[in-house]
């Protein structure tokens, strides 16, 4: 049995390659079939694979996911009961689609809150506290200090002054 490597035995980084042959075929991409509860169960299970770097993944790794197996079917139903996601049957299955609510919502949210890293960021804290590495305190006025900033961040994107008052 020949070593799989063999066949690009005789290629070099930085070399220059010629095609042989090419085509233009006319195709329409789609985007990907919405999940099924179960579907996104086992992605929050497995966060990991969202991860933009091997930190994340790592990090992502180490928590176990978004989520216990305990809260995983609980965030879902509240993204339910909170019009944030919507049930349409779909043959013998319910497909979860965003409502328009939830559309716009995440539309404006920043990226920090969208990211699955922040997500897993946030259980290793919390993981922190209940054994004992950290300060529960501490946590709290970190939360605190960020939603602060996240705050004025957006309503000085929008020429608003937290106040209520517009800036000038």
């Amino acid at each position: 049995m020949s070593d799989p490597t063999d066949k690009f035995a005789g290629y070099q980084t930085g070399a220059v390659m010629y095609a042989v042959s090419a085509k233009i075929e006319a195709k329409r991409t789609s985007p990907p079939s919405p999940y099924t509860e179960d579907e996104l169960m086992d992605d929050m299970l497995s966060a990991h694979k969202f991860g933009r770097n091997d930190r994340e993944r790592e990090m992502l790794k180490r928590v176990q996911g978004i989520g216990t197996s305990r809260t995983r079917g609980t965030i879902i139903t509240n993204h339910l009961d909170r019009d944030l996601i919507r049930r349409v049957k779909k043959g013998k299955k319910h497909q979860l689609h965003i409502t328009d609510f939830g559309s716009h919502l995440l539309s404006q949210l920043p990226d920090s809150l969208k990211s699955v890293s922040m997500t897993a960021l946030w259980e290793l804290a919390l993981a922190d506290v209940a054994e004992g590495r950290a300060n529960s305190d501490l946590l709290k006025q970190k939360i605190s200090e960020m939603v602060k900033r996240l705050l004025t961040e957006a309503f000085a994107s929008r020429g608003v002054l937290p106040t209520g008052g517009t800036q000038r």
